[in-house]
């Protein structure tokens, strides 16, 4: 399923925002543990771009009525390894002591290249 979203712009912080039922973390008990996505530039690329977690403050959960709101964030730092007109892979684990779960879903989201860039 394609959901239009604002793509990451390279050497740029990084906010992305993705939305699950509230049912659905229920099931994967993502409210608990401990939440981790890595990027890739290609899904078979053996190195990450970026490694995101809940434990550093780069991955946020907040649980609504319905829905809950996992907002990724990347640094700069990060971005600036993404190729414009290109998209980076992604997915989440959750670890909750030495268990390690795959939650459902892959996530490929665009980078382009922004206009003013590189500035000092």
């Amino acid at each position: 399923m394609d959901v239009p979203v604002e793509p990451i712009a390279p050497g740029y912080d990084a906010n992305l925002s993705i939305t699950y039922p509230n049912a659905f973390v229920d099931a994967e008990l993502m409210d608990s543990g401990e939440l981790v996505a890595q990027f890739r530039k290609n899904i078979n690329d053996d190195t990450a771009i970026f490694t995101a977690r809940t434990d550093d403050l780069t991955i946020a959960r907040t649980r609504g009525a319905e829905e809950t709101e996992v907002v990724v964030k990347l640094p700069a730092s990060a971005t600036s390894q993404m190729e414009p007109d290109t998209s980076v892979v992604f997915d989440f684990i959750r670890i909750d002591g030495a268990e390690k779960t795959v939650i459902p879903g892959r996530w490929r989201w665009p980078v382009r290249k922004a206009v003013t860039r590189d500035v000092s």
